[in-house]
């Protein structure tokens, strides 16, 4: 879909909205924002890319709530796009605020976790008889949206364990070494904790197929590869860390380095895929239940018309339902019920990221086939 005609609505009935704004003119201000708002949420209901979606979702949230107050206070802006920076140092995030409890579904997968991961911790005297330590170098993979980073974050909570999430692209430099330094100084801060996890987030984007670049970015990310290999041969804890958890993800893990994958490194593959319907349906409720509903608006049908979707798109579907309904409560002057219609306009309008071709080759990918 083309929202780009859209987007320049939404921009030209933004700035109206702000000019009247700052002449005083409160009234043309409102009704102006109001249609920004509704153009927001159409370009987040049409956009191709999941970022895109969510964030000119939270670009009509932003502008429905100054509506919905006096406008007195600071009115919202649409964020300037960011000179690029320097990547920032990687600071830790304490566990405990995500568990296991809130992941929705994934048996198979918090099972898989848990025999490898967290029993060794609470149970240690059964494991040294088998000598298994706590720990693991785990790739979790499967289609965008399914929940790999908030897996990793429940890890973290479950054990209360230092969490350092990585975003892969801040590790890789153009300057010689230098990824190389910014690694070394990640492992050994996450040894000084007692416990901790490093996630590395779209790690295909620095641990893909070795090529034959001899210069630049290219070069820079073979070096990294060829670091990261030694740094997970030499994988340990120091004296003072209980549990060092390496947990990479990925949505195309084909497109890996073949030898990030072999044993004693990242040998332990989790399939995160699409929700089942007992997930789909904790994720509907986590967002609509205790909402006012129309007699007709039945959430478990709402759950398994979603079938296929990932956990994200859930979500984010819902949360445009809830607001589409907000949106004509503020017209109307009073609370409205989320209709039936309300949700049919939203799953019309949607657009599955996750295709049958998609799921065939993590399939591929799970029975070992090759991927062409």
């Amino acid at each position: 879909m083309n929202n780009q005609p859209t987007i320049e609505a939404f921009n030209s009935f933004y700035r109206q909205g702000m000019e009247q704004y700052n002449a005083g003119d409160l009234a043309g201000a409102r009704s102006s924002l109001l249609k920004a708002a509704e153009l927001a949420n159409k370009i987040s209901v049409g956009a191709g890319s999941y970022d895109v979606r969510m964030e000119y979702h939270r670009q009509a949230a932003k502008l429905l709530d100054f509506i919905k107050g006096p406008c007195t206070h600071p009115a919202p802006k649409v964020p300037a796009a960011k000179e690029e920076e320097s990547a920032p140092e990687i600071k830790p995030e304490k566990g405990g605020a995500i568990t296991f409890a809130d992941v929705a579904g994934l048996q198979d997968v918090k099972d898989q976790i848990r025999y490898k991961v967290l029993e060794p911790l609470k149970n240690p005297e059964l494991a040294a008889v088998y000598k298994i330590e706590p720990g693991a170098k785990i790739l979790l993979y499967g289609p965008p949206g399914t929940g790999k980073t908030f897996i990793a974050r429940a890890i973290a909570g479950e054990v209360d364990a230092a969490f350092y999430a990585v975003n892969c692209q801040d590790l890789i430099s153009k300057y010689m070494g230098d990824s190389s330094k910014k690694l070394d100084a990640l492992f050994e801060k996450a040894q000084d904790n007692e416990r901790a996890i490093i996630f590395f987030d779209e790690f295909d984007s620095v641990a893909s197929r070795r090529g034959d670049g001899s210069d630049g970015v290219d070069a820079e990310m073979a070096r990294f590869v060829a670091t990261f290999l030694t740094k997970v041969d030499g994988f340990k804890k120091s004296k003072t860390n209980k549990m060092l958890l390496l947990i990479a993800a990925t949505n195309r893990p084909w497109a890996l380095d073949p030898a990030m994958l072999r044993g004693g490194r990242l040998d332990t593959h989790i399939y995160v895929g699409v929700p089942d319907l007992a997930a789909r349906k904790f994720l509907v409720n986590k967002v609509l239940k205790g909402l006012p509903l129309e007699d007709d608006v039945d959430l478990a049908k709402l759950a398994d018309a979603l079938e296929g979707y990932g956990g994200g798109d859930i979500t984010a579907i819902c949360e445009k339902i809830k607001l589409n309904a907000y949106m004509r409560s503020l017209k109307a002057g009073s609370a409205q019920k989320i209709s039936r219609e309300d949700c049919n306009s939203v799953l019309i309008n949607s657009h599955n990221m996750i295709t049958p071709a998609d799921l065939a080759k993590f399939q591929k990918f799970r029975s070992g086939q090759s991927i062409g």
